[in-house]
């Protein structure tokens, strides 16, 4: 998840925040850099959270499908790479959070700040402001449709590393299997979630 899901959803309102001050251009070299660079570092993490979820899911089914006569090393690395993602999950919620508050405390001063201006230049600015705050919107719905779809996914992927924590053996593996098997259903509307992020950031650093 550069790091991770979280890096990156935090990234995700600061660089509505600026959007707010700038608008979508037509051109992308238009955007200011700190905007370009904000959005390239999230998208950038979001591509490195796709892969520590492939990754994470790669070690379970290597556990299930090619086990070891020492199933140690196995379990020990899907263990790890289940930790992992559930830091980046626990980074992203705080983060994300703190970065929102901030986004909207801003277009909450950007509209008390039109509310001073001539009406000519309030109508301008409100439109502006609507307009940045829908992109705002939109990209929090994707975040958080995508959150729906890997919390349920996370909690199975713990409670599989909890109980192989307990039963490190060739019959706990063997008992486990069904719900690591169920969890790996999951992997695909994960990353099918984390692409309508990624595309909606692509729409935005285009201009669209």
């Amino acid at each position: 998840m550069r790091s991770t899901f979280s890096k990156s959803l935090g990234a995700a309102s600061l660089a509505l925040t600026i959007l707010a001050l700038t608008g979508c251009a037509s051109d992308n070299k238009e955007l200011p850099p700190q905007m370009t660079q904000t959005l390239a570092d999230m998208r950038d993490d979001l591509m490195k959270s796709k892969g520590q979820v492939q990754t994470t899911t790669s070690a379970a089914r290597d556990l299930i499908q090619r086990p070891q006569s020492n199933v140690q090393p196995q379990i020990d690395r899907l263990v790890q790479n289940v930790d992992m993602l559930d830091r980046m999950a626990t980074n992203n919620r705080q983060q994300f959070a703190s970065a929102d508050e901030r986004a909207q405390a801003y277009f909450a001063h950007w509209d008390q700040q039109l509310q001073t201006m001539s009406k000519s230049m309030a109508e301008t600015g409100q439109q502006r402001r609507t307009d940045s705050m829908r992109t705002h919107e939109e990209l929090k719905k994707r975040v958080d449709e995508l959150r729906a779809e890997f919390r349920p996914f996370m909690t199975k992927m713990n409670e599989i590393s909890r109980y192989l924590k307990t039963d490190s053996s060739a019959a706990g593996v063997k008992a486990v299997t069904p719900q690591i098997k169920d969890a790996l259903e999951d992997e695909k509307d994960v990353m099918s979630k984390a692409d309508a992020v990624i595309k909606q950031i692509d729409s935005m650093r285009a201009g669209g």
